[in-house]
């Protein structure tokens, strides 16, 4: 039996979503009350987490096709379409989880999602006309996605093997993003952002073992 180190929190390739990113393994983006201390952030009650692994549950099955149909486009529908299934499925998910959350914990759990997808966010119609982005920013939007891709295929990698050095890219990838972020965004931009996201948050990595026989 070989032990093999996933990071829990890896990208759904090949493109990321508003969702904690998952490991390739599974295609779904997974809701962030489910990574580390951000339930307990949240100060989200085992009964609300209960009804919240309920609806996801029940929404992860709604979209089980169309998930799985992504494999048999080429690359650049695949990522398209794949833009398109996340946006898709987090609203879905999140009108299911309007009546879970308090009005704190839901205006929370939205900057939460803004500040971890941060420019797979950008995808999002709403969100590229509250900041006023540009056509050349929209067009340049891919570029920054596969870097980030890029980085979480290289963070799995390594977690496999050395999670301690994963950890340590994990934090430097952070770092990276924002710097290219600044760049990306006019000062006025960046303004309006950061009233979008609110206070930083930290976001922790979970390494989990998974059993090769």
């Amino acid at each position: 039996m070989r032990l093999q180190y996933v990071l829990g929190l890896a990208c759904c390739l090949p493109a990321t979503s508003i969702f904690a990113q998952n490991a390739p393994t599974n295609p779904y983006p997974t809701p962030l009350y489910r990574m580390n201390d951000v339930s307990k952030s949240l100060n989200l009650t085992q009964d609300q987490i209960n009804r919240l692994n309920t609806l996801t549950d029940r929404v992860q099955n709604q979209y089980r096709e169309d998930f799985t149909r992504l494999n048999s486009l080429n690359e650049a529908e695949r990522f398209a379409r794949a833009q398109e299934l996340n946006r898709r499925y987090y609203n879905d998910w999140s009108k299911a989880a309007s009546d879970v959350f308090n009005d704190t914990q839901r205006n929370r759990y939205q900057q939460y999602n803004y500040q971890y997808g941060g420019f797979n966010t950008l995808y999002d119609p709403e969100v590229q006309k509250r900041l006023n982005l540009t056509q050349d920013q929209i067009t340049n939007l891919r570029e920054q996605a596969n870097w980030n891709n890029q980085q979480w295929q290289e963070i799995n990698r390594l977690g496999a093997t050395d999670p301690t050095k994963a950890t340590q890219m994990y934090k430097d990838y952070w770092t990276q993003r924002q710097e290219r972020f600044n760049k990306y965004l006019t000062p006025q931009q960046q303004r309006t952002w950061n009233e979008m996201i609110g206070e930083p948050y930290t976001f922790q990595p979970t390494f989990t073992r998974s059993f090769n026989r």
